[in-house]
């Protein structure tokens, strides 16, 4: 007989509520959602929820993240990104699948390639590429 249910990595177990700032590192197991404002560095391997008032300026290296709420910096999600209509997200992302709402706002750049999901390796900057200008195709 089993009177505890298994926590999965998905299921948001933690809160950072509103009005509540933490500035540093941070790093979790089960899910969390910030309703506050983070600054700093995020790290795990689960899901991380921006809530409506929640503000994140950060580098996130995390699995999944779902943002209703403000993000500024860098995210490294090795499972998704989901945007959703009320969501704002200035900076660059790097995972191999991105969701935006209508609605939403995505200033900055979106890099789905495996090798630097993984390696991280170029801080964030910009491939560079020598194949023809997007503008003159459109």
């Amino acid at each position: 007989m089993q009177f505890f249910k298994k926590k999965t990595s998905d299921e948001i177990i933690s809160l950072l509520g509103k009005g509540a700032e933490l500035t540093g590192e941070i790093s979790f197991t089960n899910g969390l959602r910030v309703e506050g404002c983070i600054k700093g560095k995020v790290r795990s391997e689960a899901t991380l929820e921006i809530g409506a008032g929640g503000l994140v300026d950060a580098e996130v290296h995390i699995r999944k993240i779902t943002i209703n709420g403000e993000f500024k910096g860098i995210i490294r999600a090795s499972d998704r990104v989901e945007i959703r209509k009320n969501g704002k997200v200035i900076g660059n992302i790097y995972s191999p699948c991105l969701i935006i709402e209508a609605g939403a706002t995505f200033d900055g750049h979106c890099n789905m390639s495996e090798e630097k999901l993984i390696s991280g390796k170029d801080g964030g900057a910009l491939p560079k590429t020598s194949g023809p200008d997007i503008g003159k195709l459109l």
